[in-house]
């Protein structure tokens, strides 16, 4: 049993490509999360973007029935892959993680912020979430908020940290 007078937040899980295509997935994390009683907003999922290009209708109908199961889906490392902007149409994604790739380029040219913002766009666009990973300067915790994005993680904020040492942070 957990102490409720704690601050609970939300975890989320990577789920590997292997996974999304267990035909058992959906049901052992709906068992797990009964066990443990974990509400479903505190239990978020993530799967990477590259694993939405190995079999489309195979990801579009897990991500389904795990949506349609309480489960937020974030997709992450947005931008990274090789995926078609075409399948957020038929996924249901929550939130979008972006890759900080995009303004991490050599030659200082504005395109990568110009690709975030309109990212930015599409999403709000979408109802989508947007969760800027990999920061790790005040310039860009400024140039997105300035673009509209709603949560950043990241080297600015904090390491990874041991447990301990995290929930004294929190």
């Amino acid at each position: 049993m957990y102490n409720i007078s704690r601050n609970v937040k939300p975890i989320s899980v990577n789920v590997s490509r292997i996974d999304l295509y267990d035909p058992k997935l959906v049901k052992h994390l709906v068992e797990l999360r009964q066990r443990y009683d974990i509400p479903p907003e505190y239990l978020e999922l993530e799967i990477t973007e590259s694993a939405y290009t190995d079999d489309p209708e195979q990801i579009v109908t897990i991500t389904r029935r795990l949506s349609e199961a309480g489960f937020l889906i974030l997709m992450d490392d947005f931008g990274t892959g090789y995926s078609s902007l075409n399948m957020l149409k038929d996924l249901q994604v929550d939130v979008l993680k972006l890759d900080m790739g995009f303004l991490k380029s050599s030659d200082n040219s504005p395109k990568g912020g110009s690709i975030l913002a309109a990212i930015m766009q599409m999403a709000r666009s979408l109802n989508m979430q947007t969760i800027a990973e990999g920061v790790e300067t005040r310039e860009q915790v400024e140039f997105l908020k300035s673009i509209g994005c709603q949560f950043v993680q990241g080297f600015y904020y904090s390491r990874p940290l041991p447990a301990q040492e995290f929930e004294k942070l929190i």
